[in-house]
């Protein structure tokens, strides 16, 4: 290729990029009038969504279904974490037992909806997570499940490494002091810290509902532990954070069920969030959760929520339904009166 030659194709290529940067710019200037003109109309609100959540590939799977994992030995003797790492920790035979009798307690809900249905999990890596799945996959022909997905971000919260077992219970009593959801173990996690890698989970689990990825007839369910249980709950409802810490883990290897609205469009503005419900039976296995907390609800919706101050405080940030408001008339010299 000669000279002349490239030195002509350079030139069709800014040709074209100075082509379509004039569009963009008109595009931008076209939307650009057209707020101004709404906005000179009044019709423009401040809040307004420049958005759309509803998409044409979108297909709502018909629940979603959090388990956290049956007995382990853990949960019967404390000191099993000092010499076992806590990813290997296993399920006890009661743990076993629990996590098949889910899985038949999901199929009689499933065969409900007929025969034509399919699961797809999502498991954490800990070991007590796989045997509790594979429990409850037991009561499936394996040709109703989709796939099988090893997700790290639904793990346990990390206490770390290995655990002095008094130095630990030391450190969960200085935490019910400090805060469960902010307190953060030596060489291990806060609540918080798990709260943000379930938001990068959930995102990517609903970017895959978005993209149409999951039959409408697909159960999801999801291996995994109760305090991440309890936050994936908290990122998916936009509970607050006291709302989060009034509520306790469920019993192991119970079912917590999220089931699709019947009473929505899916091609509709509605975020795919909002197309789930906490069922009645799943609120009453979480202790504290309440009616309010089992739909999902626009943090730019639910801002009064975020400004209570808490319990222990009994007031907000809101001011009062009755208090006065300022005087639209008020001058400056009485600003400077008062000084």
């Amino acid at each position: 290729m000669n000279s002349k030659t490239v030195r002509s194709r350079a030139n069709e290529r800014g040709h074209g990029r100075r082509e379509g940067g004039a569009r963009a710019s008109a595009t931008e200037g076209d939307a650009r009038a057209e707020r101004a003109e709404r906005a000179s109309e009044g019709s423009l609100l401040v809040g307004e969504p420049t958005y759309r959540y509803g998409t044409h590939t979108r297909r709502l799977p018909k629940r979603i279904v959090l388990v956290r994992h049956g007995e382990s030995e853990g949960n019967v003797d404390e000191n099993a974490y000092t010499r076992v790492p806590d990813s290997q920790i296993k399920l006890t035979a009661r743990g076993h037992d629990q996590a098949e009798r889910t899985g038949q307690e999901l199929k009689e809900i499933m065969d409900r909806d007929g025969k034509d249905y399919s699961l797809f999990f999502y498991i954490s890596p800990y070991r007590r997570s796989k045997e509790t799945a594979i429990g409850i996959a037991k009561a499936f022909d394996g040709r109703k499940i989709l796939g099988v997905r090893e997700e790290p971000q639904l793990r346990e919260q990390d206490f770390g490494n290995f655990q002095d077992f008094d130095k630990k219970q030391a450190e969960k009593r200085e935490r019910r002091r400090f805060g469960r959801f902010f307190y953060r173990f030596p060489n291990g996690e806060s609540g918080a810290d798990v709260y943000d890698r379930i938001t990068m989970f959930s995102d990517h689990m609903v970017r895959d509902i978005d993209a149409g990825r999951f039959p409408e007839n697909t159960n999801m369910i999801l291996a995994t532990h109760g305090l991440t249980l309890r936050l994936f709950l908290m990122r998916w409802f936009h509970w607050t954070v006291a709302e989060y810490e009034r509520i306790a883990n469920p019993t192991n290897s119970q079912p917590i069920i999220l089931e699709r609205r019947e009473d929505i469009d899916v091609q509709s503005s509605m975020h795919t969030k909002e197309c789930y419900i906490l069922s009645q039976e799943s609120m009453e296995g979480l202790v504290g959760c309440t009616s309010e907390l089992c739909t999902m609800i626009l943090p730019e919706e639910s801002w009064t929520r975020a400004l209570q101050l808490g319990s222990d405080v009994g007031m907000s940030l809101l001011p009062p339904p009755n208090a006065p408001r300022p005087s639209k008339e008020k001058s400056y010299d009485d600003d400077v009166a008062q000084t």
